[in-house]
């Protein structure tokens, strides 16, 4: 607690802000330097709250006017992503009382980064005082939502009268379409008679080479060599499926015997998800997920992308993409999953002293 700014100050009022204990001082006991009160280093930019006390010579109760033990640093700028140990420089790992306080209709955000990270190392407590807005960045398509404070250090207290608030997770991206084909020309230049082909003790019909395949029709079935029957005469026509290439059965020839004709297929490209929304943070409204494109002929459309979230709440998942005609490839995949959400204050766990909003997890 501060001293008072005018009156009477006493020995005891001294001793509890700067010294602790019980046992008697004077006033040399508290030069600024010394240690019980504290210069700033070198690099600290932080004010010295008890700057007014001298380093030597002539020191008077009224010089402890106002004053307290520790270092402030007042955040009075917008800005992103703060370093706490910065602003305190080699006094960050000293044990010492230490605030930051972030003025109201100040906003620090995230940007690519935690919006403030208090890092390992501190000695001492730390006190942030927000009454401005600290926001965690919203999460890219796919991509979780930023922190509004990282912690990794033990000592830190928050009184929160402000705008605390994790990122919204990034809407997850559509996905693809399945692939399509189309019929190119049907062809029947590979019919070749093949009475020299014997399949055990029977004569076969006709058969088309491919590669190490040999697709043959005997005796009213269609199959391929060392395969298994795909169908007889009396069903609907039968074919088998090699490649991007089908071979039916076509018109009977008589003694169990039918032409068998190519039909080929050209792929077509499928349609490509939608990509997702990003989510609400810094500097960053929410938005929803754009339209899967269409694809070639008979190709599936590809999914939607899914929207992105409000402060502190994961991203929507996209949905899954359209099947295509293809034979091979024609299965839509599934939508990705949305971001995750980001929390107000992450790591090692805070005393969190809330009057203003909060939006996300507090550790």
């Amino acid at each position: 607690m501060a001293i008072a700014a005018s009156g009477a100050v006493s020995f005891s009022d001294l001793r509890t802000e700067f010294v602790g204990g019980s046992s008697a001082i004077s006033l040399s006991d508290l030069y600024r330097g010394g240690s019980n009160i504290l210069s700033n280093a070198g690099d600290n930019p932080s004010t010295n709250l008890a700057a007014s006390v001298p380093t030597s010579g002539a020191i008077d109760i009224q010089d402890f006017y106002s004053t307290t033990k520790g270092f402030k640093n007042t955040v009075s700028n917008s800005t992103t992503n703060v370093d706490a140990d910065a602003l305190f420089g080699d006094d960050y790992d000293v044990n010492y009382p230490k605030i930051i306080d972030i003025n109201s209709g100040v906003t620090i955000g995230g940007s690519g980064d935690d919006a403030i990270d208090i890092p390992s190392g501190l000695a001492g407590t730390l006190t942030i005082n927000n009454a401005g807005n600290i926001l965690g960045a919203g999460g890219a398509a796919g991509a979780a939502g930023g922190n509004g404070i990282n912690c990794a250090s033990s000592g830190v207290t928050i009184n929160n009268t402000g705008l605390l608030a994790g990122g919204g997770g990034g809407g997850g991206n559509g996905g693809d379409g399945g692939a399509g084909e189309v019929n190119n020309t049907a062809d029947w230049s590979g019919r070749e008679p093949a009475a020299s082909w014997t399949n055990g003790s029977a004569s076969v019909g006709y058969y088309w080479n491919i590669g190490s395949y040999h697709v043959l029709i005997s005796g009213g079935t269609t199959t391929i060599m060392w395969g298994s029957n795909i169908g007889s005469a009396s069903g609907s026509p039968s074919f088998v499926r090699i490649g991007n290439n089908e071979y039916h059965r076509g018109p009977h020839r008589g003694s169990s015997k039918y032409e068998i004709y190519r039909q080929a297929k050209t792929a077509t490209s499928a349609g490509a998800g939608g990509a997702g929304g990003v989510g609400q943070g810094y500097n960053q409204t929410n938005a929803s997920g754009s339209n899967g494109s269409a694809g070639g002929t008979g190709a599936g459309t590809g999914g939607v992308g899914g929207a992105g979230s409000t402060y502190a709440v994961a991203g929507v998942a996209g949905s899954s993409g359209a099947n295509g005609n293809s034979y091979s490839s024609g299965t839509g995949s599934a939508g990705n999953a949305g971001g995750a959400a980001g929390a107000a204050v992450t790591g090692t766990s805070v005393t969190m002293n809330n009057t203003g909003t909060i939006h996300g997890a507090v550790a």
